[in-house]
Parts: structure tokens; C-alpha cells; sequence
């Protein structure tokens, strides 16, 4: 059996006999169904590994899901347990505990300052982001504008798999 690669250079092969050469119209035909018999029984090949890949992909998919959704419940719970420890010292006044091989230390939190923005900021506080729209700069390119700084590329192809 050929490869993909091989089957589609024999059709690119016939095709170019076909338009060189005379060639007897039956051996074309006879040489052209050969090769679309190849093609089906190759796409086949594919299309099962493809189908055992998709299924894979999902399973994995379907897993990771459950990992992150125990990760995050046991996240979750971390944070429970820590708040309520937290609580608890600092209500006893107790910034220090030794719990056997433990030390367990109340500590402000390092960094800057968190801030809470409650009122309208003036305008010389503000920063302007500016990003090409490219919603516009489609529209200029496709009224036939001259747009020396953008240009449209050719959509791709994909196969559907029925």
C-alpha cells in the first residue's frame, strides 16, 4: 500500500501524462480508479486513526476536568482551613503557635497596599491603550483602500469527517 504522500504524486504523475501525452483514454480511466481505490482505502486508514484520536482526546479531556475539579476543591479547602485557623489566632490574641513539629505565625501580607478605586478618576490619572480596530481596517481593505499596513490572507481548508 502507498503512502499519502506517494498516492498523491501518482495522481499528479497521471495527470501530467494525461496533458503531455496521448494516452489511451481507457488506461487513464483503468490507472485514474486504481488510484482513487488507493485514496479511499488510505483515507480509511486515517479516518479510523483520527476517530481513535478524537476519542482519546476527549477521554483526556473528560479526565482533566475531573483533576482540575478536585484540585479545586481541595484548593478550596486550604484556603477554608487556613482562614479559620486564622480567625481563630488572631481572636485569641495567639500570633504564634507551636504545633509539634510546626510553627504556625500570623504575618502581614508583603507586597503593596491593595486599593479600592469608589469614586470617578480624573482624567490625568487615566491611562489610553490604544490597539488597531480591526473591524475598520477589514472594511478599508476590503472597499479596495490602499492599507500599506494590513493585508488579508486566504482562508484556510479543513476536512469534515461524516
Amino acid at each position: 500500500m502507498s503512502t499519502l504522500f506517494n498516492i498523491v504524486g501518482e495522481f499528479q504523475d497521471l495527470y501530467q501524462l494525461a496533458i503531455d501525452e496521448e494516452l489511451d483514454p481507457q488506461v487513464f480511466e483503468d490507472t485514474l480508479e486504481g488510484l482513487k481505490g488507493e485514496l479511499e482505502i488510505k483515507a480509511g486508514g486515517y479516518i479510523s486513526v483520527i476517530q481513535q484520536l478524537d476519542m482519546e482526546s476527549k477521554k483526556a479531556d473528560e479526565l482533566m476536568h475531573q483533576f482540575e475539579m478536585k484540585r479545586d476543591i481541595r484548593k478550596a479547602r486550604i484556603k477554608r482551613m487556613k482562614d479559620m485557623l486564622l480567625d481563630a489566632m488572631v481572636q485569641t490574641d495567639n500570633l504564634k503557635i507551636e504545633a509539634g513539629e510546626y510553627t504556625v505565625k500570623v504575618v502581614n501580607n508583603g507586597g503593596v497596599e491593595p486599593m479600592i478605586i469608589d469614586g470617578e478618576v480624573p482624567e490625568s490619572m487615566c491611562k489610553v491603550i490604544l490597539e488597531p480596530d480591526k473591524k475598520r481596517i477589514r472594511e478599508a481593505i476590503e472597499s479596495g483602500q490602499d492599507v500599506p499596513y494590513a493585508h488579508l490572507e486566504p482562508r484556510g481548508k479543513h476536512i469534515t469527517i461524516k
